[in-house]
């Protein structure tokens, strides 16, 4: 086998390295012979160190090995050039030993930086999203499986390409992207993101990736995050790539049958309630006309039954939108002070210390607050208190009036549909709170004031 075929000649780059450690070593040997043959005993030795912390971070498991070798070479030449006293062989001795500790020490610590990038590198590697990393200067250092199979580009192609290399396979040409601004907001990314989101460092957004799916173009969903030395200086990023096209289609699809169902809904309760209208005016012409008072309570039966179907009519109104929409992260405090802001509080006053909390809830969340505060106003309460507080990881969100409060026995019917003193709006405001898993009860007094406490799961909520 010809030298140039060996593993460790074969590549270019192994081979820059050996050449860049017989330099350091050759000049470091050839210094200290010349040092040595005019006397000179100190400061040249140091220029051993250099080959021996070279080969230390390239090639760890060699590097014990190699300073041995060095220390070796420094010895033989130091005892045939020097006179042979004690002090002085003692002091070659010692520093030949220092070399060989020095390389020792360096492997170890070599091996273990090794090892945790390792590590770091099988992390990303197995991360089911499509994951890259790139370092300071926007060379890509990390290109996973998974993004293998997303753009049909094997890491040995792209590992080591900068210019925003990157950027081709979603956008087929050069330029900045998300994970760019991660690490240079002054750097504007070209690609038009959608629903772009920061949390801490970590920037969240969505965008169409033309490219992908052989120029159908993708749906994705993307989180970057910079990385930082010890000294906190940004010395790379990394970017989590999902396809969610599929979930944008199904969303798209649900969509468009909510307002097809709305329309139809609405068709229907139109016709409703004509017919009620109708039936109505009937009954009342038939309590005119009849004086036969089994008639009329029979009469009075039909209109209860009536009033039935219209509260019924007004719920499905009301629920028509609830749900079309997927559960967003919502401010509390900001959907209070909007709703406050348009409602008419009829001189109640209402104190709301929600700080910064966020719930995960229904966009309709502002309409189930509005029915809260309605049920208070309504119950003659002159002041509302609406705090929250977490225990044990659950977070319970408190609206507390000084109204009249309500009985124990009514309690349990507090939420069915259209038994409450402000119509169904309980009612709705349980179902809107229930489509994201929170739950609603009332534990006040009666005399003393309402007090509904909603408990939101440890999932759905967060302080930002």
């Amino acid at each position: 086998m010809a030298v140039r075929d060996h593993p460790l000649l074969s590549d270019p780059i192994e081979r820059r390295r050996i050449i860049a450690v017989c330099a350091a070593a050759i000049v470091a040997i050839t210094a200290n012979i010349t040092a040595l043959l005019y006397g000179i005993t100190t400061v040249f030795p140091h220029l051993f160190y250099f080959p021996i912390i070279i080969a230390g971070y390239w090639y760890p498991r060699r590097a014990p090995f190699v300073a041995f070798l060095i220390a070796i070479i420094y010895c033989i030449p130091a005892f045939l050039l020097t006179p042979q006293e004690l002090f002085t062989t003692a002091s070659i001795i010692a520093r030949g030993i220092v070399y060989v500790i020095i390389g020792v020490i360096i492997s170890v610590l070599a091996i273990r930086m090794r090892q945790s990038e390792q590590k770091l590198h099988d992390l990303i590697e197995f991360l089911p999203d499509a994951t890259f990393a790139i370092d300071q200067s926007g060379t890509v250092i990390a290109w996973n499986r998974a993004i293998e199979e997303m753009t049909g580009i094997p890491k040995i192609q792209m590992i080591g390409k900068g210019r925003y290399a990157y950027s081709v396979p979603f956008y087929g040409e050069r330029q900045p992207i998300l994970i760019d601004y991660a690490m240079h907001p002054e750097i504007e990314a070209k690609t038009g993101y959608s629903a772009i989101r920061r949390i801490g460092d970590i920037i969240e957004a969505e965008v169409i990736a033309p490219v992908l799916h052989d120029g159908k173009g993708a749906h994705l969903k993307i989180a970057t995050t910079p990385f930082y030395d010890p000294e906190k200086k940004i010395v790379g990023a990394v970017e989590s790539i999902r396809d969610i096209t599929e979930e944008v289609r199904t969303r798209s699809a649900l969509q468009n049958s909510n307002r097809q169902l709305a329309a139809l809904s609405g068709i229907i309760r139109h016709g409703l309630s004509e017919r009620l209208e109708e039936l109505y005016r009937h009954l009342t012409i038939g309590i005119i006309r009849f004086n036969d008072p089994a008639t009329l309570t029979f009469l009075e039966e039909i209109e209860k039954a009536a009033d039935g179907i219209r509260r019924q009519i007004t719920i499905s109104r009301d629920f028509r939108e609830i749900g079309s929409r997927p559960p967003a992260w919502m401010p509390v405090q900001e959907t209070i002070t909007g709703l406050l802001n348009r409602l008419d509080s009829g001189g109640m006053i209402v104190h709301s210390w929600m700080e910064r909390l966020e719930i995960f809830s229904d966009p309709h969340l502002s309409v189930a607050f509005t029915h809260l505060i309605e049920n208070a106003m309504a119950a003659g309460a002159t002041a509302l208190v609406v705090t929250y507080q977490i225990h044990d990881g659950i977070c319970t969100i408190c609206f507390e009036d000084n109204g009249p409060g309500i009985p124990d026995d009514a309690k349990e019917r507090l939420f069915s549909e259209g038994t409450e003193r402000s119509g169904h709006g309980l009612f709705l405001t349980r179902e809107i709170l229930a489509i994201t898993g929170i739950t609603i009860r009332e534990e006040g007094r009666e005399s003393i004031g309402a007090r509904f406490v909603m408990v939101v799961p440890p999932e759905g909520y967060r302080i930002t």
